[in-house]
């Protein structure tokens, strides 16, 4: 379970690790520890509640908000913490691959479960849980498919999974792309997302392109975040013009390689005789 100390995983991990605690960043984030472009297609004023409402609608897509529940990639605990609004602490379990988060997100979330795990070689029991949860990072699973298949072998029959991913532009292999993005995960449309959850065995499959009201809002907000900070009197002119520059460099990187933002939620079959 453990990367070598220069792997790709193991670069991959010190970025988000330092980026998603950065001053500008947990600015930007209301300091919520959300880390992902989220849902505006409700009319989120703010990254945060842009965050909270992604989190929101997946949940909503979830058969059974009364027993366990997985969440995968937790971050820093943001997402865990929305949960409990929907689940009592003790049912909600959140994974990750770094220590870091993990930490941060014990603080932020009590009372739930974090443990250090591999997304695509889960360590629970068959039909352990009666939900799964992922937000904005099955893209990054060595591979995606064999979480699929984890993720059905641990839930429970007619048990529910819900996720956002994103899917690149193959036309774009970029060095990040080739870093910390395994090429088996390279799924070219919705109709190929939708074919490898059927591939795992799941049912009741719904996969959505969210990408106007997901990335396409992410990246508006953050291209207007520095002058609306300024107006506001958050910050200084100069600081200003330094995170325009930045933020804008981010919305259009992220235009340019990303391709469709997925909204997806499926069902493990129910057992036999029911």
């Amino acid at each position: 379970m453990s990367a070598e100390p220069f792997s790709p995983r193991r670069r991959m991990l010190r970025l988000y690790d330092r980026t998603m605690l950065g001053r500008r960043e947990r600015r930007y984030y209301g300091d919520s520890g959300f880390y992902n472009s989220d849902y505006w297609g409700t009319q989120a004023a703010s990254q945060r509640e842009a965050s909270e409402a992604l989190v929101d609608r997946l949940v909503s897509s979830s058969a059974d908000k009364q027993g366990r529940i997985l969440d995968v990639a937790c971050g820093l605990g943001a997402s865990t913490k929305r949960l409990t609004l929907s689940y009592p602490p003790e049912m909600i379990t959140a994974i990750n691959l770094s220590e870091t988060q993990l930490a941060e997100g014990r603080k932020r979330a009590p009372g739930c479960t974090f443990l250090r795990m591999d997304a695509a070689r889960l360590e629970f029991p068959d039909s352990h849980f009666d939900a799964v949860i992922c937000v904005e990072a099955a893209f990054h699973f060595d591979t995606r498919a064999m979480f699929l298949h984890e993720v059905l072998r641990v839930l429970r029959p007619d048990g529910s999974l819900v996720l956002s991913d994103i899917l690149f532009r193959k036309s774009l292999q970029s060095w990040v792309l080739q870093e910390y993005v395994p090429r088996a995960n390279q799924v070219p449309d919705i109709q190929s997302y939708r074919q490898l959850l059927q591939n795992a065995g799941f049912t009741d499959i719904d996969v959505r392109d969210a990408t106007d009201a997901c990335l396409g809002g992410f990246r508006r907000s953050l291209s207007g975040w520095p002058a609306a900070e300024r107006r506001a009197g958050q910050i200084t002119l100069a600081t200003s013009l330094r995170d325009a520059f930045f933020c804008r460099l981010v919305a259009g990187y992220f235009g340019a390689i990303c391709k469709i933002y997925v909204l997806a939620s499926a069902r493990k079959p129910p057992a036999l005789g029911r």
